[in-house]
């Protein structure tokens, strides 16, 4: 006598395998600038602004980093792969209430909108940052000498501001990696850490993995641009 479902569920199981599908350097830039946004918040509420100067250039270096591997990394990581046009997203957006949907190898398409938004909003943040003048004086940004107080303070209100609406981005990026995990039972937090993933067996996908003097060539450059700009260009 067979149990109802059972069958069903060995099937499904049977059909999934389990890829590869985050490299090293996307899932540690990942976690470095989850780090490094805390910090920041952390830092700046107790007004510790010291270290949260360095924090936001940990988090400049990151975000350009993850911009510079998004255009030659590995396949998941690249933005050619996983940023899609309207039609795209919209019919993608039209399977959200579906549980079965299978899981793509990378971002999905809405996914895709959300890497772009975090990343565009944080990289605001930390410019305005650099430009902030404190209201004493004392920690202000690396090129806050390149404007007046009034332009200065005026860079703070906006580095305040685009904080909150960051705050907000990254709650709505908790909320869906919630619902994905609850509702469509995809784990994305396990596959960030793991970088690997069930997908199904027909999935003929494999993450193409950048070599490691690539990543390492980039991490230089970057390293050189964001001590520049940390600087004031004074060096």
């Amino acid at each position: 006598m067979s149990v109802p479902g059972v069958g069903g569920d060995q099937k499904a199981a049977s059909s999934l395998r389990t890829l590869r599908v985050w490299d090293s350097p996307t899932r540690a830039m990942h976690w470095v600038l989850v780090i490094a946004i805390g910090v920041c918040w952390w830092t700046g509420e107790n007004d510790e602004l010291e270290y949260h100067h360095y924090a936001g250039y940990v988090a400049l270096w990151v975000i350009l980093m993850r911009v510079y591997w998004g255009f030659v990394g590995s396949s998941t990581a690249k933005f050619a792969n996983f940023v899609r046009g309207p039609q795209t997203v919209f019919k993608y957006v039209r399977t959200l209430h579906l549980r079965n949907t299978p899981a793509t190898l990378g971002h999905n398409a809405l996914g895709a909108i959300s890497v772009l938004v975090l990343l565009a909003t944080a990289l605001a943040v930390v410019v305005t940052g650099l430009f902030a003048v404190d209201i004493d004086v004392l920690y202000s940004g690396p090129l806050s000498m390149y404007v007046d107080f009034r332009e200065g303070r005026w860079f703070a209100r906006w580095h305040s501001t685009l904080f909150d609406v960051l705050l907000v981005v990254i709650a709505l990026h908790l909320l869906a990696v919630a619902f994905y995990y609850a509702y469509k039972r995809q784990n994305l937090v396990a596959s960030m850490i793991t970088g690997r993933r069930k997908v199904a067996e027909a999935s003929g996908e494999e993450l193409q993995v950048a070599p490691v003097w690539r990543f390492a060539a980039g991490a230089v450059i970057v390293s050189a641009a964001v001590w520049v700009v940390t600087t004031g260009f004074f060096y």
